[in-house]
């Protein structure tokens, strides 16, 4: 009877939330339920679970605005049209920018206070309100290209060959986390989440596998970067690796990526794609897949869940996954981090997709942007 009253009363979220019991839908790559979300949430974030880190911990960024004149002439210059590239590497959607990476600094100043410094790796580039900001100072450091790669692989615009030099960038501690900038903490992290006590790395693997996406005709220039790692992983390690990892944040070792780089066997086959101005067939997903497992192969990460919302701003879900994350901010449930990707700029885009997305930055980011401007 009382089902009965309540579909009479409002049958339109009646019938909601009686298919999302029976269909529950999946927000994340874990594959499970929102309940389940707020459950593994709790459990991970328990302030009795785990020592504190006593180490500096850093940030780092990959940025680049596609709309900045001086960069356009030089991905023109460069921009190659030949068979090694990967279907989807050089569509400009890759290349805006909507200010996410404002939004996502000022998120992580308010909720990884934690953080020693940031930096932001950029083509010869600096964000405006970068230049207005009073808090940001020595904490927050522009690195550009020519101080982290060699010149003879500029100007490249291959995220793969950027994320390849991480470990170079100066004053690097041993322990950092790298976010592009389309990833956002969506709610207080402590450092916990990212590293033990003992230093040893969290890995957030997805439920996703490189195989399925291969046999379901994905080719998309990630997957191609992770298979050829995971070839490397096996003649490096022994060890048959499938899953890639959460769209989100990936804590790092630096000491990780000099080895990798020092190795004979796998310096060869880095140095192979360096020279690739756009992503190529043979590149190496890193920062992202090889580095991350690398560090799990040598006892120096361990599984850990991150719920990451991931999805394309361009998609007409996208106002439905706005509104359920505010909604969940709201009532105390937000997931660990958001990955707002924008991908594919041809093709199913939904009309008004990037004031939409302006809209939910500002509303939901903005105790911690008024923090970034209330700063002395």
């Amino acid at each position: 009877m009382r089902k009965l009253k309540k579909f009479m009363r409002s049958p339109g979220i009646f019938l909601r939330d009686h298919l999302n019991k029976r269909y529950p839908q999946i927000l994340n790559e874990l594959g499970c339920a929102e309940d389940g979300e707020v459950a593994l949430i709790a459990q991970d974030l328990d302030p009795d679970k785990g020592l504190p880190s006593r180490f500096p911990i850093d940030v780092v960024y990959t940025w680049v605005d596609g709309a900045d004149p001086s960069w356009r002439e030089r991905y023109a210059a460069h921009r190659p049209d030949h068979a090694a590239s990967v279907a989807g590497g050089r569509d400009e959607a890759r290349f805006r920018s909507h200010d996410e990476l404002y939004f996502s600094v000022a998120s992580v100043l308010e909720n990884m206070p934690w953080v020693r410094r940031i930096h932001i790796v950029t083509d010869n580039q600096t964000p405006a309100w970068l230049k207005e900001c009073r808090l940001c100072g020595d904490r927050i450091r522009i690195v550009d290209h020519r101080q982290i790669i060699d010149g003879q692989y500029l100007p490249t615009f291959n995220s793969h060959v950027i994320e390849a030099h991480l470990h170079r960038v100066p004053d690097l501690g041993e322990h950092f986390i790298y976010f592009n900038d389309d990833v956002l903490p969506a709610r207080p992290l402590p450092a916990a989440h990212f590293f033990q006590s003992n230093g040893l790395a969290s890995i957030f693997i997805s439920k996703k596998s490189l195989s399925a996406m291969q046999s379901a005709g994905k080719e998309t220039p990630t997957l191609a970067a992770s298979r050829n790692a995971r070839r490397l992983l096996q003649e490096l390690h022994g060890g048959e690796v499938d899953s890639p990892l959460v769209h989100t944040y990936v804590p790092l070792r630096r000491s990780v990526l000099e080895r990798l780089w020092a190795d004979p066997v796998a310096r060869p086959k880095i140095e192979a794609f360096l020279g690739n101005r756009t992503r190529g067939r043979n590149d190496l997903n890193m920062a992202t897949f090889m580095a991350p497992w690398s560090a799990y192969f040598l006892g120096m990460s361990a599984p850990r869940t991150d719920i990451c919302h991931y999805f394309n701003v361009r998609s007409p879900a996208a106002p439905s996954r706005y509104a359920t994350l505010l909604r969940r901010q709201h009532g105390g449930s937000a997931p660990h981090s958001i990955c707002l990707n924008d991908f594919q700029s041809t093709g199913n885009t939904v009309d008004g997709y990037d004031a939409r997305l302006s809209d939910f930055l500002g509303t939901y980011f903005s105790s911690a942007v008024d923090q970034l401007k209330d700063a002395p």
